[in-house]
């Protein structure tokens, strides 16, 4: 029996160039300055970086529940700041499977089953941030943080060809069922060490609370087209839902990396 699996993915998640945006930032002006660190109306963005010493790599943040997120700051005064991120992500998968089955009458058929699934998500979070540091180049922090995201609907669809002389039997699956969404409240400490005007390295944690309903009603339908005699087809509706209470501990693993402009 021979068997030939081809597997299509395409998973759209929100991603940045900010580390172009940092490797324009000079290092030869140290001194001469009052402070190195943000201030009133200044903008600032953030990018992680983990696997210090081996296998070293840049990353998106992560918010509260643990989707990877553009991060970004405004600065009000000089000490404090409101935090923003946003999360999008659209993930499609597509895969086809063919292979030879036995069939009840005789022989061998070929089967091809064509699958593909969809879902897209949003998130965003917004917070207030307070600096507490004196010195030029620390730059200690604490922020409280609210946020808000969507699950969206999924949508399974798998077509089933079984072919041989007589004819392709053709069976059609379709699942589509409700997304959900989460509310977080945080408390988030971190800091800053500005090592050049406007550039920082820091890393911050903190503890999220965070409300999750998932599912609601779902619709299932399956069609069958013989070779021979009537289509048939069955439904199903119905809702799944869950809903969880949790507090997570929101701790960068990396080094972040934030310039201010």
């Amino acid at each position: 029996m021979k068997t030939k699996i081809i597997l299509t993915t395409t998973t759209f998640y929100t991603s940045t160039l900010l580390c172009a945006c940092l490797l324009l930032t000079t290092l030869n002006s140290f001194a001469q300055e009052d402070t190195l660190k943000g201030q009133k109306g200044d903008w600032g963005f953030s990018i992680g970086i983990s696997g210090i010493i081996n296998n070293i790599k840049t990353e998106n943040g992560k918010d509260g529940a643990g989707n990877y997120v553009i991060s970004a700051r405004k600065y009000l005064k000089d000490d404090v700041a409101i935090r923003m991120s946003l999360n999008t992500a659209l993930n499609k998968q597509k895969r086809t499977i063919e292979d030879s089955v036995a069939l009840s009458s005789g022989g061998n058929g070929l089967r091809t089953i064509d699958s593909t699934y969809s879902r897209f998500d949003f998130s965003f979070s917004v917070g207030y941030e307070k600096h507490v540091g004196k010195t030029k180049r620390l730059d200690p922090y604490f922020a409280g943080e609210m946020m808000l995201g969507r699950m969206g609907n999924t949508k399974i669809q798998k077509n089933t060809n079984i072919k041989d002389v007589t004819g392709t039997d053709k069976t059609q699956y379709l699942l589509q069922y409700d997304g959900g969404f989460y509310f977080g409240l945080g408390a988030v400490a971190g800091f800053n060490y500005f090592i050049a005007p406007k550039f920082s390295l820091g890393t911050e944690f903190g503890y999220f609370y965070v409300f999750t309903k998932s599912g609601g009603d779902y619709n299932e339908s399956t069609v069958n087209t013989p070779v021979s005699g009537n289509q048939s087809s069955t439904f199903n509706r119905g809702v799944l839902e869950q809903k969880s209470n949790q507090i997570n501990v929101s701790s960068s693993a990396t080094i972040i990396l934030s310039y201010f402009f």
